[in-house]
């Protein structure tokens, strides 16, 4: 039986990023993503702090060449941070840096 590759599976961590079954969860709580928020949120949650410029983001997106705008990676984080709010409400997932990009700031499960 192949071992599955699993992103962020420290004891600690409350997010679980399971790549060969295109899953994620957070706190134990299964989020429905689309493949593209998949890919966001592997992106920022593997470097936790760092920020990301929208191109940098697209990149990770895309890797078809399709034309789309940056503002595509403003439209896929505010349904991302939905969903994962939908799960958390007390925690701040992804923060926007004014004129740079985003960052994920999430450590810890603050559900009530």
């Amino acid at each position: 039986k192949p071992q599955r590759e699993l992103q962020q599976q420290d004891a600690e961590s409350p997010l679980m990023i399971d790549e060969s079954r295109f899953q994620a969860s957070w706190c134990g709580k299964a989020l429905d993503l689309t493949p593209a928020e998949f890919r966001l949120l592997k992106t920022l949650s593997l470097e936790p702090g760092k920020v990301f410029s929208r191109e940098q983001l697209l990149n990770h997106l895309y890797d078809d060449y399709r034309v789309v705008t940056d503002r595509t990676i403003d439209s896929h984080i505010k349904n991302l941070r939905r969903k994962l709010e939908s799960l958390d409400a007390e925690q701040s997932f992804i923060r926007a840096v004014y004129g740079v990009g985003y960052r994920w700031e999430a450590d810890a499960c603050r559900l009530v």
